[in-house]
């Protein structure tokens, strides 16, 4: 028998593992071996000096996110995504507690949603998210497969998470017996536990008077309810901040992407802040200001230039959003329904309520859907009169509990985005089929992609390939971690170092880290450059300021280097660019597997290279080499480089049906009747409109296609 230890601590060394291994070895069931994911100095010395109790060894479980694969190949943070935690966490909300807390007065609007996705919110490196639960669970499953032991019953020390029993069952079918030890909270469980809706309130106040650290707010800059500002008191269109302007450079990556085609005035737009780590500065402040946009910091931390205006709500907030009278259980799974209705009911919704009403916003639109924060958003826009609108940003291929949408209005893709979502118990009224939205840069990109390509050539390169990526992190527990990163950049430069017919155009994903976490492999990457056949997209602060089909049409081929997260390649297969899919991480479920192994996709880097050769020399190319007609039609209907205005035109349409003093379901109404008269009544859909947040299951088994293969 094997133990695994989750977090191993002084307390739950102490209490709970040291009387179990104790206990085990006078009955002669020692372990043979006893492994831990973290601990504490403490925790490690007390296990140190107890193995002559325990007659065991307390030691690192080392492991590499990639490698942890089930039975079948898949890759198991990828299968938690798309199957094991709408499982669970149907499982959950199943439960009679969690049936009590969602039903009856509070089920009202979107806070049973609310619960859903704040059970399933994606973080592993966060120890109390059912996330990380369902992981650990997998890397131990996996460690005991590994070792030839699948199937018995290890024990698996985890810390204690609201309803346990669930989760245990969840690891006794993977062959784990879980044994709930008391749980350490982290500094940020604690804030949101010690820090009242009201208190943060005034800590607002106190932060913008400079009494706690940082410089003074002027006050006559604080956008306070009733102290709107100047101008004309008309419904306003708020759109999200996240990295990203470019509004005199609209062939780059822009939040405001859409206002360009839309008609909307700028007068009209109000952009918000909300970002600790990119808050608003004087360059943004001026850019926006040139095209007459106005800007606001949605927190006192988000605030970094005295032109800058910050919102501060009221220091009481609107009170009656929910039942008064919680009639929940105690113990650990009432506290968290507590928190979470505490923080919908008195923090969310009515700091966003006051803030839509005081700046007459009558649309706000974002992308972002991967948290519970959205449902809280959406409802406070409700309380307003006004509404919520998330366009898609990520190609999606499967239904997910992570990625489920609570909201008015969806921008899409495609039509086959109504049955996904539908499928991952989102809740739409209207879901909108644009097309792909950053289809109208390909153009706008053209000219300077061509002369990327000419400097190349005028350094020897023939055959051009461009390579994105999906970024990497330190930690290759939790995240797939650099080193695939750097195996997949040193092929390819070895090659433009080996080849002097060869170029190459990298477009990485957060580009100002790249060298740095290519670590040894940044010195090829400065050779390669010498040479003057490899060009690097560099702009950028949060993530890269071009779009991948700024490389792709550099290129004679694209190559992206993630086959699990394929936007950068639908990207440049829209772009009209042969583009070919390197699955390392194993996700041969993916639908894109249809479009053919050794045509499109690819497991290894060699076959890979030596199929891209044998095309190069075949006189008109290998057939559907890199092609990816076969699919398009159901990944965007128009392919026409307007689906940033239909969603502009779709947004301006609402912002005058407010503006005409019209109530937000007539509005919703008439814009999609508008819509569907002008591109079709098939590229309108709503989605479980009546409510419902049960998620979809299925078994992922690999596609059929996957087997075919190219004649070299």
């Amino acid at each position: 028998m094997t133990c695994f230890i989750e977090f191993l601590t002084v307390r739950a060394w102490l209490f709970t593992i040291l009387p179990r291994l104790v206990w085990m070895r006078l009955r002669g069931e020692r372990p043979a071996a006893c492994w831990a994911f973290d601990a504490t100095r403490g925790g490690q010395l007390l296990a140190h000096w107890s193995r002559r109790l325990t007659g065991v060894t307390v030691a690192p479980l080392r492991f590499r996110l990639i490698d942890v694969k089930d039975e079948q190949g898949l890759l198991l943070r990828l299968r938690i995504a798309y199957q094991d935690l709408a499982e669970v966490q149907r499982d959950m909300m199943a439960d009679p507690l969690f049936q009590q807390a969602v039903s009856g007065e509070w089920a009202r609007d979107r806070f049973p949603a609310y619960v859903a996705k704040a059970i399933a919110t994606p973080s592993v490196t966060e120890r109390q998210t059912l996330w990380r639960a369902l992981l650990t669970i997998q890397v131990c499953a996996w460690h005991e497969r590994q070792q030839g032991r699948g199937g018995r019953n290890a024990l698996f020390f985890m810390e204690r998470r609201m309803l346990f029993p669930v989760i245990a069952r969840y690891a006794s079918r993977h062959g784990l017996i879980a044994i709930p030890v008391p749980r350490t909270l982290e500094g940020g469980a604690w804030r949101r536990r010690v820090l009242a809706p009201e208190l943060k309130r005034v800590l607002y106040r106190l932060q913008a008077l400079g009494l706690l650290g940082g410089r003074r707010i002027p006050r006559a800059r604080w956008a306070t309810v009733g102290m709107s500002r100047p101008g004309p008191h008309r419904p306003r269109l708020g759109v999200e901040y996240y990295g990203a302007l470019n509004l005199d450079r609209p062939e780059r990556y822009s939040n405001l992407f859409f206002w360009p085609v839309s008609g909307i005035p700028g007068r009209d737009l109000l952009m918000t802040f909300n970002m600790e780590g990119r808050p608003v500065n004087a360059r943004d402040l001026a850019e926006l200001q040139r095209h007459g946009i106005d800007a606001v910091a949605m927190r006192p931390r988000v605030w970094a230039t005295p032109g800058a205006e910050v919102f501060l709500p009221r220091l009481r907030g609107r009170a009656g959003l929910l039942p008064r009278r919680l009639r929940l259980p105690g113990g650990m799974e009432g506290a968290w329904l507590r928190e979470q209705a505490r923080t919908y009911a008195r923090e969310a919704r009515p700091f966003w309520s006051e803030f839509f009403e005081a700046e007459h916003v009558k649309v706000y639109v974002s992308w972002f859907r991967y948290t519970e924060a959205h449902c809280a958003l959406a409802d406070a826009l409700k309380d307003a009169g006004g509404v919520s609108a998330i366009y898609q940003r990520a190609y999606e291929s499967f239904p997910s509990a992570e990625t489920s949408v609570m909201t008015d209005i969806f921008f899409a893709y495609s039509q086959a985005m109504a049955d996904l979502e539908q499928r991952s118990g989102s809740q739409i009224a209207y879901l909108v089929t644009t097309g792909y939205l950053g289809d109208r840069q390909f153009a706008l990109l053209r000219q300077e992609s061509q002369q990327v390509r000419e400097r190349l050539q005028r350094h020897g390169a023939q055959r051009i390939v461009a390579f994105t990526d999906e970024n990497s992190r330190e930690d290759e527990r939790w995240h797939t971690g650099h080193g695939v990163e750097r195996e997949n950049y040193a092929f390819l430069l070895e090659r433009v170092l080996k080849e002097p017919w060869f170029g190459l155009v990298l477009k990485p994903k957060t580009p100002a880290t790249l060298r740095r976490r290519l670590g040894p492999v940044a010195e090829l990457l400065a050779q390669a450059e010498a040479t003057g056949r490899c060009f690097m997209f560099e702009d950028g602060v949060i993530q890269g300021s071009y779009p991948p089909a700024a490389a792709a049409m550099a290129a004679d081929l694209m190559i992206h280097g993630h086959l699990n997260a394929g936007t950068a390649g639908l990207e440049a297969a829209l772009a009209g660019v042969p583009t070919l899919l390197l699955d390392r991480f194993g996700w041969s479920v993916s639908p894109l597997y249809r479009l053919g192994v050794g045509r499109v996709v690819f497991t290894e880097w060699d076959a890979l290279w030596k199929a891209s050769r044998a095309h190069w020399r075949r006189p008109g190319g290998i057939p559907g080499f890199g092609d990816w007609s076969p699919m398009l039609d159901e990944l965007d209907p128009f392919r026409d480089g307007r689906a940033a205005e239909r969603m502009g035109t779709y947004l301006r349409w609402l912002l005058e049906g407010f503006q005409a003093g019209l109530a937000r379901d007539t509005v919703m109404a008439d814009a999609a009747s508008r819509y569907a008269a002008q591109w079709g009544s098939d590229k309108i859909a709503q989605v479980n409109r009546a409510g419902s947040t049960k998620p979809f299951l299925t078994p992922l088994e690999p596609v059929a296609e996957a087997t075919e293969g190219v004649a070299a």
